[in-house]
């Protein structure tokens, strides 16, 4: 499934799924969802050569609300039915700078987890290597009261059951 289209200097290529070994305790086989972005000139800061940190919150909210359509649940659709998907917690580690050129944003590990929605992502650059890992915690909030809510079962089910295709 092949998509192109400019968003704020980057190019998201394609979707990709494929799986990988998790290397832990027990070597275990993780599906993960990724997309492909281009880095260009208007994501760097000139003086540091590389993507400010904070720029690459971006990235990986390309790639969760990707995971979104993907899953069948796109975020205006959401929307429309009086359900935001917010972020309720963030926790980052940068490990290489992330430059110019080709990288991949993924979305791994889902959990539930009463009603947060919690996910790893990481930005890969040109050589596989992990730049940035996050894990980004989310929640639904009612649109009319403001106030958190339980995920619809049908959105749990499809945000569990994705990586097992």
């Amino acid at each position: 499934m092949g998509v192109c289209w400019g968003v704020m200097g980057f190019e998201i290529q394609e979707y990709l799924w494929y799986n990988h070994e998790v290397s832990s305790c027990h070597a275990e086989e993780n599906a993960m969802f990724s997309i492909e972005i281009v880095i260009n000139d208007e994501w760097v800061t000139p003086v540091y050569e590389h993507v400010h940190h904070g720029r690459c919150f971006y990235a990986f909210e390309q790639a969760r609300v990707a995971l979104l359509r993907e899953i069948g649940f796109p975020n205006d659709e959401l929307l429309a039915q009086g359900k935001v998907l917010v972020i309720s917690g963030v926790t980052a580690r940068y490990l290489r700078e992330v430059k110019r050129g080709r990288v991949q944003v993924t979305c791994e590990n889902p959990v539930l987890n009463g009603r947060t929605l919690i996910l790893t992502q990481r930005i890969l650059n040109e050589r596989g290597k992990v730049a940035v890992e996050a894990r980004i915690e989310s929640v639904f909030m009612d649109q009319n009261t403001r106030r958190g809510m339980h995920p619809p079962e049908d959105f749990a089910r499809a945000f569990l059951d994705w990586p097992k295709g």
